[in-house]
C-alpha cells in the first residue's frame, strides 16, 4: 500500500505561519521594552540587528507574497484576483523599500519618515488584500466568511489598541500584527484549497 503524498505548498506554508515567522519575529523583538521601542529602532542599534531586521522582512515579504498570489488563483473573479495581486504586491514593494530605507532620524530625517511611510503603507495595503479576499469570497459563498472578516476587523481593532497604547509603532503592535496576518492569511488559503483547519 502506497503511503499519503506529502502536501508540500501546505507543509511550507504551515512551518512558516506557525513556527518560522512568530519565531523570528519574538526573537527579534527580544524579551523587554515592548512598548518603548520597535523594529526600525532595534535595526539600527548594531549590524547584527539590522542584518536580523532585513531577514525577518525577506522572510515576511516571501510568505505574504507567496499566499496572497496563491489565494489569488484561487478566486472566482478576474477582477479580484487582479486586486489581490495588486495589493500584495505593492504591500511588498513598501516592505521591501522600508527594509533598504535606515530609520535613522537624526542624521536623515526625511529618510526616516519615508520608511516610516514605507511600513506603513505595506501593512495597509496587506489588510486591503486580505480585506479583498474575504469580499470576494463572501460574495461567492456567504457561510462562514463573515466570521473571518471579524477575525479581519479583529486584528485592525488590537493593532489600533496597541497603536494607542503605546502611543507610537511599537514592538508589541509589530509582533502581534506580524503573527495574525500571517496565520489569517494562511487560514484563508487553505478554506480556498478545501481543506479543513485545525
Amino acid at each position: 500500500m502506497k503511503g499519503r503524498k506529502t502536501d508540500w505548498p501546505r507543509l511550507l506554508a504551515d512551518v512558516t505561519a506557525c513556527f518560522l515567522i512568530p519565531a523570528y519575529t519574538l526573537l527579534f523583538a527580544g524579551s523587554m521594552a515592548w512598548f518603548r521601542t520597535n523594529f526600525s529602532v532595534l535595526a539600527v542599534t548594531g549590524k547584527d540587528y539590522y542584518r536580523g531586521f532585513v531577514l525577518w522582512g525577506i522572510l515576511a515579504a516571501a510568505y505574504f507574497f507567496t499566499i496572497l498570489l496563491a489565494l489569488a488563483r484561487t478566486l472566482p473573479r478576474r477582477r479580484g484576483r487582479i486586486t489581490v495581486r495588486a495589493l500584495g504586491s505593492a504591500a511588498c514593494l513598501c516592505l521591501t523599500g522600508a527594509l533598504l530605507v535606515p530609520y535613522l532620524p537624526d542624521n536623515f530625517p526625511r529618510f526616516a519618515q519615508l520608511h516610516v511611510l514605507l511600513a506603513a503603507l505595506a501593512c495597509v495595503l496587506l489588510m486591503l488584500a486580505l480585506l479583498a479576499v474575504c469580499l470576494a469570497c463572501r460574495r461567492e459563498e456567504l457561510e462562514g466568511w463573515t466570521y473571518h472578516l471579524r477575525d479581519w476587523g479583529g486584528i485592525v481593532f488590537f493593532s489600533g489598541v496597541l497603536f494607542a497604547a503605546g502611543g507610537m509603532v511599537t514592538s508589541a503592535l509589530e509582533v502581534f500584527f506580524t503573527i495574525s496576518a500571517a496565520l489569517l492569511a494562511r487560514r484563508l488559503w487553505l478554506l480556498r484549497r478545501g481543506k479543513r483547519k485545525f
